[in-house]
């Protein structure tokens, strides 16, 4: 048990300090290309004394570390682990995910072996086993539970597109612009389409091009139907195409499609009743109705 602490804590150690004390090279390296002596940039203000211990340890310490992690981090992991947390809504960044992973794979395995050692009494090759297992549910939960998040944020989006989207297009055909269309539905939809419109919105407002800030909301969002949505919508403002119409459209081919899908859940839930019937009700069942027959039985021989 004392190798498998001092092996979990030595990765623990090694990925934060690595991560801590790694300069990246192209800071120096663009410093020596563009001919400028090369400075460190300058370090952000002592937190205030007074403040709470999170606030003047926790905070910095996390964020310094996240910084230095994504430093770290290959550009392509860093672009698609950030993808994947903007799709689920979260304001962290890809740093400071992996160092929530680095300190899970690290505590875990170590308190899920000190327990099968001290209160289960396990020794040799169980602990062995409760180390690996450990180790990977604290490398792999962060990442599933990611993906849950993602998906259940563009299943809701997913559902609010239709009703979102006939509001766009009551709006266009009574003569607003697509813009205060826009507006329109930020204003009357909750939820987080009504949160990534709303920031396409103010987007455009800040003068970034239509085109860019609503393709960059797909991205954000990663919602198949939203990105068809969007394309249809630019590539009708660009040839001059009526937009109300393409919503149209798009919003009844969106409900095709949810009309489609409910249909296939509905197809599949007599498959999945199936496991709850012979595991939880047959047993039952046949307990109740064979049971005063096999006391019967007993009582006669």
């Amino acid at each position: 048990m004392e190798v498998l602490i001092a092996f979990s804590t030595f990765i623990t150690v090694t990925l934060v300090m690595y991560g801590l004390l790694h300069q990246p090279a192209n800071e120096a390296m663009d410093a020596r290309l563009g001919g400028l002596r090369y400075t460190r940039p300058a370090r952000e203000a002592l937190p205030d004394p007074d403040a709470a211990f999170t606030a003047r340890v926790v905070k910095p310490l996390i964020r310094g570390v996240s910084r230095r992690m994504n430093g770290v981090l290959p550009s392509s992991m860093t672009e698609r682990l950030e993808g994947r947390i903007a799709q689920a809504g979260m304001k962290i960044k890809p740093g400071q995910f992996i160092v929530v992973v680095a300190v899970l794979v690290g505590v875990v395995p170590i308190l899920a072996t000190f327990y099968m050692a001290s209160v289960a009494g396990a020794t040799g090759q169980k602990l062995l086993i409760t180390y690996v297992v450990a180790a990977g549910f604290g490398l792999m939960g962060p990442k599933v539970w990611l993906d849950g998040k993602v998906s259940r944020r563009q299943k809701e989006i997913w559902r609010a597109l239709p009703d979102a989207f006939d509001l766009i297009t009551a709006s266009v055909e009574a003569g607003l612009g697509i813009d205060a269309a826009f507006t329109r539905v930020v204003e009357k939809v909750k939820g987080p389409f009504g949160d990534e419109l709303g920031r396409t919105m103010r987007e455009i407002t800040m003068g970034r091009s239509r085109r860019d800030a609503l393709l960059d909301m797909t991205d954000r969002t990663g919602v198949p139907e939203l990105r068809s949505l969007i394309n249809a919508i630019v590539q009708a403002e660009s040839m001059g195409i009526s937009i109300g119409g393409v919503i149209r459209v798009q919003t009844g081919v969106i409900r095709t499609k949810r009309k489609q899908r409910a249909e296939e859940q509905a197809f599949k839930a007599p498959i999945k009743m199936v496991f709850p019937l012979v595991f939880f009700i047959f047993p039952s069942i046949m307990m109740v109705i064979g049971g005063p027959a096999i006391i019967q039985m007993k009582d006669a021989f």
